[in-house]
């Protein structure tokens, strides 16, 4: 018979209703489809439906932390397809987004986020029908304020501003032109620093020294030491016509990053209130009327007296070619130069070039490279720019030294490296 029938109220065919307090409600079948089509609803057949994103309290807190504490939510099964995290706290930590395929009895796809202090951070992941809870790990100090907030729902992919810092594990895709080695020199790529290490040893005698205008041999502190500056020329002093002071870069005991400014004070030796292993860089932080260092500064560890760095009249900033790697990062080194001549006498110097690491992981050293320049058959520079970097492991120093055959013999050398986060 027909799908469609007439209805005469007392005769005709018999409608499905519901007697609710005398009043006949009509029960209605569900059909969905497209303009023509009308399909019952089914398991196969399912309503269409838009699941509004809510609010999950078992996976979202205010309360503190205390260091090294975790806060675990409550698992969730929802019909919801994704998952949106929100979180800010004043200590670092790491965010967990745990998923369970069977109910919460074992949670075995994890995603891993770190969070920066006083950043706040979201992120956006694809649940499907799984259960899904949120974990929170604060780092070693007690936090002063936490916000974690989490919602299920239907979510697009984020964007960020153009002029955003871009973390690692950002789940935003980059629009604005990008390239790579740029955005993170300019500080726009979270947990990357960008260094070129450059230097010389304006004479090297027959057998081997540092490339760093100190010469001599190098070997890293095996102790953290504070740093002794002193200075050839009074006017090297904080109010003189000189220097005024030096800014200094490097890796503290634990070897993590670490910055001081140090005022000078003419020839009268200046020590510094932080402990170092080594400097990646000292440099000439104000300056009077002759805009320079008037002098030598000298940079030595208080406790030994080794050399760690020598700012040369006038020129300013350190010339080492050494790098420590701070702890938690690798260096990827991706450029490399290298450059020997007799400035006088008319020899043609041999002089080998080899880059070390000493790695205070295994407390061994290691020759990671090595380029021979025979000046004699016209071959007195390397530039190379690798394809792939060459990677210098946490806490690790790296530097270059020259081996030549010829006293006198001028080095210079450089290299770019990208330091990036674990």
């Amino acid at each position: 018979m027909a799908d469609n029938v007439g209805y005469t109220p007392g005769t005709g065919a018999t409608v499905a209703a519901d007697d609710i307090a005398g009043v006949l409600h009509q029960r209605v079948k569900i059909g969905v489809g497209e303009d023509g089509v009308a399909v019952d609803v089914s398991d196969a057949n399912p309503m269409p439906v838009s699941a509004q994103a809510y609010i999950s309290t078992g996976n979202s807190t205010t309360a503190t932390l205390a260091g090294g504490a975790t806060f675990t939510g409550t698992g969730e099964l929802t019909s919801h397809p994704d998952v949106l995290v929100t979180c800010k706290s004043d200590v670092a930590g790491t965010l967990y987004v745990d998923f369970s395929i069977d109910g919460g009895s074992n949670y075995d796809t994890t995603l891993t986020y770190a969070v920066a202090a006083n950043t706040g951070e979201f992120h956006i992941a694809v649940k499907g029908k799984r259960t899904c809870r949120i974990r929170y790990t604060n780092g070693s100090s007690a936090q002063g304020f936490f916000r974690l907030q989490t919602q299920f729902g239907t979510f697009r992919q984020p964007n960020q501003s153009i002029n955003t810092t871009l973390q690692n594990d950002a789940d935003a895709a980059a629009v604005r032109p990008s390239h790579y080695q740029y955005e993170a020199a300019l500080g726009r790529r979270a947990g990357v620093t960008t260094w070129n290490n450059f230097g010389y040893n304006a004479d090297v005698d027959i057998g081997t020294e540092v490339v760093c205008n100190f010469g001599g041999t190098f070997t890293p502190l095996a102790a953290a030491s504070t740093l002794t500056f002193t200075c050839s020329s009074t006017a090297d002093v904080n109010g003189g016509t000189g220097a005024h002071g030096v800014v200094v870069y490097g890796v503290d005991a634990n070897w993590n990053s670490q910055i001081e400014v140090v005022l000078l004070n003419g020839t009268t030796p200046v020590v510094t209130t932080s402990t170092w292993l080594g400097i990646n860089r000292a440099a000439v932080y104000l300056a009077g009327s002759g805009k320079a260092n008037a002098g030598t500064i000298t940079i030595t560890a208080t406790t030994g007296g080794a050399t760690q760095g020598l700012i040369a009249t006038g020129e300013g900033t350190t010339q080492n070619v050494i790098f420590f790697v701070r702890d938690n990062y690798q260096a990827l080194i991706d450029f490399i130069f290298l450059n020997a001549e007799k400035l006088s006498g008319g020899s043609t110097p041999k002089v080998t070039f080899k880059i070390w690491v000493f790695s205070a992981v295994s407390n061994a050293k290691y020759e990671v490279f090595r380029y021979l320049i025979d000046t004699s058959a016209g071959d007195g520079h390397l530039d190379l720019s690798m394809p792939q970097p060459l990677v210098v492991g946490e806490k690790s120093a790296v530097w270059i030294e020259a081996t030549t055959d010829t006293n006198d013999t001028s080095c210079k050398a450089r290299f770019s490296l990208i330091e990036v986060a674990d």
